[in-house]
């Protein structure tokens, strides 16, 4: 038994020799660390070396190299082009100004008078526009009339960045019906806007912002944009110290056409209101009173309410009456005799014009006057081409007379003469300059401080028309708010403001329905995208070569 278990020992002994058939591994191939990671790591697939060879070569290419340039670099170009884009998107809501205005008429820019009432505003102003913002800059508002609506929110937009006092809102009567119940008297809708202060309120309708007009050939509409005076004088009334009334008698079928200078003295902080002299008591805070061309006399009980208002001591102010005259005018004894004291006589004739370069339309009654600077009235200080068509000639009986002075306002040129009911064919007339408008002053006491007391006579009705105060070819509109605030007083204590109508669709070049419909279909609808194409092809055929 013991021998078997030597034998079994000796069979295992590390010192018996082992035949190299018994051994599985020689001392010589024993199994290194590097060769047992090669075990425990799972073999790759075998590849195939001929296509490992092509992809060498293909990346090691000039081709592969371009390639993959020029598609990094579009990649690139494409991102560095969204970013920019973003950026500056973000920057033209926040900044309205760095935007480019491309409109023929420039009329997403800011005017002169519109920047000095925005520099002007030291108190908070909020702009309200009347619809959604998105509706505002897409132009849905009023399309229906070709009206580019976004005006209004870009010139609302860089007010408020010029002056941090203004704040533009937009307020959707839709979802906000409540709203529009604060503003009953002025029914506001889609499209207006309200400026407020904390002074006061200024609605302004969409039509004081757009007029569309029927154009020249009957079919075809014409469309102004009065947006950025409209804006301009909202913002310039809210923030007035006070708005003297203009009180216009509406008792002797007066022939003035109000419209644009009620408009006028709105823009300037004015309050306009209508009255019977006869019947009603002249408005409180009445500062200026206006006879528009009466077609009857005054009454006794009349006159001494006009003499009553120039002479009154307890308006702290200066005060004035403003008489407008037409050739065709009756007599009127009683309106004659009171502007007789104040050295203002109105003779019943025409001012007419022999030199053909100073009158218009063909029509030797429309002419240019001069406007005089005896009296500074603290506007401008060149009103350019000054009308007063169809004028009466003002005479001045006196220059001075007690406490009360006359002055010339314009006066024609020294090429014009008179013709009236009286004037003959055979007549040869007597050329002179003749006055066309003219004040007299007096001074009246109210407490401790002294007044003006003004009689304004112009003898053209007609340089009120709406066509010459909103032409910007004439002086009129600068003239008549000047005139104005100097007849109240109010002279450069603010901005003045004028209506500036710019037409917004004016066509460059004129082409028929069927030209229209060539280059429309045929240039952007079929070449255009055609010579994409094939430059498209072309671009792709060399980059297939390279």
């Amino acid at each position: 038994m013991k021998n078997e278990n030597e034998n079994e020992i000796q069979d295992i002994n590390p010192e018996t020799p082992v035949t190299e058939q018994e051994s599985p591994v020689s001392t010589e191939e024993k199994i290194q660390p590097e060769d047992f990671e090669k075990i425990t790591e799972p073999e790759e697939p075998n590849k195939d070396p001929e296509k490992n060879h092509k992809i060498k070569e293909y990346t090691a290419s000039a081709k592969f190299r371009r390639g993959s340039i020029s598609t990094v670099f579009t990649i690139g170009f494409i991102v560095v082009v969204i970013l920019v884009n973003t950026i500056v998107g973000i920057l033209g809501e926040r900044f309205p100004s760095i935007n480019v205005d491309l409109t023929k008429s420039s009329i997403n820019t800011l005017s002169e008078q519109a920047i000095k009432v925005t520099d002007s505003v030291k108190v908070p102003v909020t702009i309200s526009i009347m619809a959604t913002e998105a509706a505002t800059k897409n132009d849905q508002i009023l399309s229906d009339y070709g009206i580019k609506y976004s005006q209004v929110g870009i010139l609302a937009a860089k007010m408020a960045e010029r002056n941090s006092n203004i704040k533009v809102e937009y307020i959707d009567l839709v979802k906000n019906p409540t709203y529009a119940t604060k503003y009953k008297s002025d029914n506001i809708m889609e499209g207006d806007i309200v400026v407020k202060s904390d002074k006061r309120d200024r609605v302004i309708a969409y039509t004081e912002l757009f007029n569309v007009q029927t154009g020249a050939d009957g079919s075809s509409s014409e469309t102004y944009s009065l947006v950025d005076s409209a804006l301009a004088s909202g913002v310039n009334s809210v923030i007035a110290e006070n708005l003297p009334v203009t009180a216009f008698d509406t008792g002797h079928s007066e022939q003035i056409d109000t419209t644009t200078y009620k408009s006028l003295l709105s823009n300037n902080n004015f309050e306009s209101k209508d009255f019977n002299l006869l019947t009603e008591a002249i408005p409180d805070k009445t500062q200026m009173i206006v006879l528009g061309c009466p077609t009857t006399d005054y009454t006794e009980e009349e006159i001494k309410k006009l003499d009553g208002f120039l002479s009154s001591s307890t308006l702290a102010g200066d005060r004035s009456l403003v008489v407008t005259f037409s050739p065709n005018q009756k007599a009127m004894p009683n309106l004659a005799a009171f502007l007789a004291e104040w050295g203002i006589e109105v003779p019943q004739a025409v001012v007419v014009e022999s030199d053909q370069s100073k009158f218009y339309t063909d029509n030797a009654s429309y002419i240019l006057s001069n406007v005089q600077t005896a009296l500074k009235l603290g506007g401008a200080s060149d009103y350019g081409y000054f009308t007063t068509p169809l004028s009466n000639p003002v005479n001045l009986l006196f220059d001075a007379k007690g406490t009360k002075t006359t002055y010339s306002l314009a006066k024609s040129n020294d090429s014009c003469y008179l013709v009236d009911n009286n004037t003959k064919s055979t007549d040869t007339p007597v050329k002179a300059a003749y006055n066309t408008a003219a004040l007299s002053q007096d001074s009246v006491k109210s407490g401790d401080k002294t007044y003006k007391a003004n009689v304004i006579a112009l003898g053209s009705t007609q340089m009120f028309s709406s066509e010459i105060l909103s032409a910007s070819t004439f002086g009129n509109g600068k003239y008549i708010v000047d005139l104005s605030k100097y007849a109240t007083g109010t002279s450069n204590t603010d901005t003045a403001v004028t209506s500036n109508s710019v037409q917004t669709n004016v066509a460059d070049i004129t082409l028929s329905t069927e030209a229209s419909t060539l280059v429309g279909f045929g240039v952007f609808t079929v070449l255009i995208p055609l010579l994409i194409a094939i430059a498209g092809m072309w671009v792709y055929h060399k980059r297939r070569h390279l």
